[in-house]
């Protein structure tokens, strides 16, 4: 082998020696470093990863909750409307109740009034023909007046006996009676010598008036317009009821 292969051979070893030697104490630490550099960065990129992961799960729970919460308020919003809406209508059901009642009491009120202005206009009425009566009847005064009624008082002191026995006997009059009317008023009422007692009273103008067990005869100018005063009272009433 010459010189020069020699020389090659050493320079050769040395500089695979020198590459040995610079790549254990240069190369080695840099390829740690990057070895670790890279860890690194995987770390950092699987952090960021499960960041990133978690960022999605979160805003997707966000998101959910989001959801329940308008779902929430929609029920309640649509809870408070129906609410509203039956407070409404209640409200509405219960003044138009009140005004139905406030209607039936007025024509109530004014039933009323209007028949208590036909009550008194009946009675004014009335007593009107009452007194017609009364000033016609006092105007006929007179004997055959005076035969007229006590045969009506008599007829009915008659309907009265067939009921049982009349005494005891009360006769009014507007004068003192005659003897022979008074026997019949007493034989009319099946006493033509019992107890009977004899009352002066010149508001019933002419006719008689027998108080007796089985009730009143009333055949007085007084008794009639009275009479006439309660039977137009009653017509009246009982047309107006009639109307209403």
């Amino acid at each position: 082998m010459s010189a020069s292969w020699v020389t090659f051979a050493f320079e050769a070893a040395n500089f695979l020696l020198l590459a040995a030697l610079l790549g254990w104490l240069f190369f080695r630490p840099v390829r740690a470093a990057i070895e670790r550099r890279r860890g690194q960065i995987e770390g950092e990129q699987r952090a960021a990863a499960a960041a990133r992961e978690q960022a999605v799960r979160e805003r997707e729970q966000l998101l959910a909750e989001r959801r329940e919460q308008q779902t929430q308020q929609d029920a309640l919003r649509e809870r408070l409307q129906r609410e509203a809406e039956g407070e409404k209508e209640a409200s509405i059901a219960a003044a138009r109740e009140q005004m139905q009642r406030e209607r039936k009491r007025l024509e109530q009120e004014l039933l009323a009034q209007r028949r208590a202005q036909v009550r008194t206009s009946a009675r004014d009425a009335a007593h009107a023909a009452r007194e017609v009566v009364r000033q016609l009847l006092a105007a006929l005064k007179g004997p055959e007046l005076e035969e007229m009624l006590a045969c009506a008082a008599c007829r009915e002191l008659e309907g009265l006996r067939a009921r049982g026995a009349l005494a005891p006997i009360v006769i009014e009059s507007a004068e003192p009676l005659a003897p022979e009317a008074r026997a019949r008023v007493l034989a009319a009422a099946g006493a033509p010598s019992g107890p009977a007692s004899e009352r002066l009273d010149p508001e019933l103008i002419a006719g008689l008036r027998v108080y007796t067990a089985r009730g009143l005869v009333d055949a007085t100018v007084a008794g009639a317009s009275a009479q006439a005063e309660r039977l137009l009272v009653s017509r009246l009433e009982a047309v107006t009821a009639g109307h209403e």
